[in-house]
């Protein structure tokens, strides 16, 4: 006699929840607040309603992607740690290959939206973002030094430049001005 226990595949809904979840939507809601106060900032009349909903849409897909990665590269980690160990990931609610192909598409069609329909400089500088925090930041950075929360902060700081970007297909310093304050005078957190 087999006393496997199958249980039910959880439905559409769930999942997701549970993808939804891999993308910290929470932290990804800030970044999306940040991005649109560099787009109010950037022009003196209304953000063109096309651009503000393709530039967040876009961004904010990005960012969920750049998450999932995260999530995925310190599986084991979240594993241990009791702030983390209820994502999805070490769960095992979602696997890994799941949670590759989720910020592939994700991001990958956060970047198509931004090229097509915002500006190539946003797109080029949301990708940038993105291999800074996923890459430069989680890969490299958090192994190797104590310090890896202040040097990745760069990632943390470049919504509004993406958001002013975005609107005026542009960098000023006034944009970068923003990158600083943001970079320099936001403390650590966790």
């Amino acid at each position: 006699m087999d006393d496997t226990i199958v249980l039910p595949a959880p439905s559409a809904g769930v999942r997701l929840q549970r993808y939804l979840r891999l993308a910290k939507p929470r932290v990804v809601s800030l970044i999306v607040f940040c991005a649109m106060t560099g787009m109010f900032l950037a022009t003196p009349g209304m953000v063109p309603l096309s651009t503000l909903l393709a530039a967040t849409l876009g961004i904010a897909l990005v960012a969920g992607a750049a998450a999932g990665v995260n999530c995925l590269i310190e599986r084991e980690i979240d594993a241990i740690m009791a702030r983390t160990r209820r994502r999805p990931l070490p769960r095992g609610e979602v696997n890994v290959l799941e949670t590759f192909a989720l910020s592939g598409v994700t991001g990958g069609v956060g970047l198509a939206l931004l090229h097509a329909f915002v500006n190539p400089l946003t797109m080029w500088l949301t990708l940038a973002t993105f291999i800074g925090y996923a890459v430069i930041y989680t890969v490299i950075l958090k192994p190797l030094t104590p310090q890896n929360i202040v040097i990745g902060g760069a990632s943390g700081a470049m919504p509004p430049v993406l958001g002013w970007a975005a609107v005026t297909g542009e960098t000023p310093e006034q944009a970068w001005l923003l990158f600083l304050i943001i970079f320099v005078w936001t403390p650590p957190h966790f």
